[in-house]
């Protein structure tokens, strides 16, 4: 074989006419539909991700509207005229390729704003083809914006870019603009599946899905792969040369690992994950299947019909509908947002493997504990049961003489008994934030009630609610602790909650502020001016009730002070 005519797969099927482009239906659509009917734009726009067509989808417009031998109701360049052949050969002086990547100045902008006055030599319309256009710089692009507003009739300017979001809008306002998408995974794998066939390539249908998953809708780096993996096999292509080949790994053992997660194994799951790295798996890559997995595993539950999809492997099929009979969307839920918390993390470190350990620690972890439903039921069943408890309890303490057939008649909800319990249970209700508060005073809690009472704001209270801010409080279990004690004394749930605002007040401050208007209302009293000026130099230094039998008195307390 004569090495030096050998062509890589992914040049020798680039596509040489529109119907050879797969995926970009839209976008051929418009394009042919403008040639046809001789309406095209002076600049176009390409943008998508590598290896979907952009710089291919350029040059066949240029083909195409420069071809010799193009008729009125056709879009496709014929491939056997002048203009075609010079084309394919990349020796056409009126269609020039640049690379912005290389030639990112203002003076390489220059020397085409020069040239464009120029008619083209030997064909229709001269063609500035500019790939990766987003590294131009920016004088760059302010040089060319005149030009692409205006240009002569004969140029057209066919941009292609990775990153549209780097294009200044003033470039982009001037260009019709063109997103190529992902090819999908099963247009992907019918093309690679045809290209293996003209070549002669022996590969399976799991190892084509393999190919298709790394190449993420790129149909370069598809036949990239599937060029590589013919190199690394002389016989018929497995899924598992794919795995050796790309550093996977074994997409049967990943199902096998997120499943002891799963079941909160813990020794099994780092056991098999010990194993997968040995074999030289990638962290990360274990990880990105990981996410693939779970997303497989939500989608099963959300829309069952997509075990049908004939592009799924049997393995995946058969693991996935299995795996997902035993598990509900919000336990996949938060499985998905640690799993991806833990990814990102794992990209950052430089220790990869004790990382990936911790994480799936983590995570197993988090699979032993119960879902809020099921959390939520719980705390209703220790309600239930310690209202029965206050019930007798309270029945207890009423028997005095009575026989047991009255002890039963009252556990059986008497009239009376009723009656008792709602007046209980009014007397259990708070009505402000103070109530709530003197409710640990009450019970005995005094290192609660200080910090709620010096330290915490309430932002907000109603019956069964209360907003607050204990930023100043030194203790991440001080909402729990309230929220248990709370709802244990008033026989009902109670919600706790953490606010950012700063607007509310501590009791103390709202004491001192109490304090201080009725200082100034008492001094305004004529027999309380009277008192102070026959004693100068005395205030007011506080004021107290007094309770007794009959009434409730004000006492004051005037302390005489030294004149300063």
């Amino acid at each position: 074989m004569d090495t030096n005519n050998y062509q890589v797969l992914a040049r020798k099927y680039r596509p040489k006419k529109f119907s050879e482009l797969i995926g970009q239906e839209t976008l051929i659509s418009v394009i042919t539909n403008a040639i046809k009917l001789n309406r095209l734009a002076h600049a176009y726009l390409l943008t998508g991700i590598r290896g979907v067509g952009k710089t291919t989808a350029a040059r066949l417009i240029a083909r195409t509207i420069n071809c010799e031998k193009l008729t009125s109701n056709n879009y496709e360049p014929c491939g056997n005229c002048d203009s075609c052949i010079s084309i394919l050969e990349e020796k056409n002086m009126d269609v020039i390729e640049m690379d912005a990547a290389s030639r990112t100045g203002v003076d390489d902008v220059r020397e085409i704003i020069e040239n464009v006055k120029y008619k083209p030599t030997n064909c229709k319309f001269k063609i500035y083809i500019i790939d990766e256009v987003h590294m131009l710089s920016k004088n760059a692009f302010n040089a060319l914006l005149k030009t692409l507003e205006e240009p002569p009739p004969h140029i057209k300017f066919l941009f292609a870019t990775t990153e549209v979001q780097k294009i200044p809008v003033t470039i982009l306002s001037r260009c019709q603009r063109f997103d190529l998408f992902r090819v999908n995974n099963e247009k992907l794998i019918e093309h690679i599946l045809q290209i293996a066939e003209k070549e002669k390539i022996l590969i399976s249908k799991d190892a084509v899905a393999l190919l298709v998953r790394a190449a993420d809708g790129s149909v370069r780096d598809a036949i990239s792969l599937l060029d590589q993996s013919k190199n690394n096999s002389t016989e018929k292509i497995e899924s598992d040369d794919i795995v050796k080949m790309l550093g996977l790994a074994d997409r049967g053992k990943i199902y096998d690992l997120i499943d002891l997660i799963f079941k909160g194994m813990g020794q099994e799951s780092l056991t098999l994950f010990k194993s997968l790295y040995s074999q030289g798996a990638d962290c990360l890559i274990v990880f990105e299947e990981m996410l693939r997995i779970t997303h497989f595993l939500s989608e099963i539950k959300i829309l069952p019909s997509i075990l049908e999809d004939p592009y799924i492997p049997e393995l995946e099929k058969n693991k996935g509908s299995e795996m997902s009979l035993n598990l509900t969307i919000s336990t996949l839920g938060r499985f998905w947002q640690a799993l991806f918390r833990g990814h990102q993390d794992l990209k950052q470190s430089s220790f990869p493997l004790q990382t990936a350990e911790m994480i799936i620690i983590r995570l197993i972890h988090l699979s032993n504990v119960p879902p809020p439903s099921e959390l939520i039921k719980e705390i209703k069943k220790v309600d239930q049961n310690y209202a029965k408890d206050q019930i007798i309890k309270k029945n207890e303490d009423n028997i005095s003489n009575k026989t047991v057939q009255k002890n039963h008649d009252i556990l059986n909800n008497s009239e009376s008994d009723r009656e008792d319990i709602t007046k209980k249970n009014e007397e259990k209700k708070i009505r402000s934030y103070r109530e709530f508060v003197e409710m640990f005073k009450k019970y005995r809690e005094p290192i609660l009630f200080t910090k709620l009472y010096n330290n915490v704001k309430k932002i907000s209270f109603e019956e069964g609610k209360v907003v607050l801010n204990f930023e100043d409080v030194d203790d991440e279990n001080f909402a729990r602790q309230i929220k248990t004690l709370i709802s244990k004394w008033t026989g009902r749930i109670w919600n706790v909650i953490l606010s950012d605002n700063k607007t509310g007040k501590t009791l103390a401050e709202e004491d001192v502020i109490r304090k201080q208007k009725l200082l100034e209302e008492i001094n305004n009293y004529p027999e309380i001016k009277k008192i102070l000026s026959t004693f100068p130099g005395s205030n007011i230094h506080s004021i107290e009730k007094e309770g007794n039998s009959d009434n409730q008195k004000n006492k004051m307390k005037i302390l005489k002070q030294e004149k300063k």
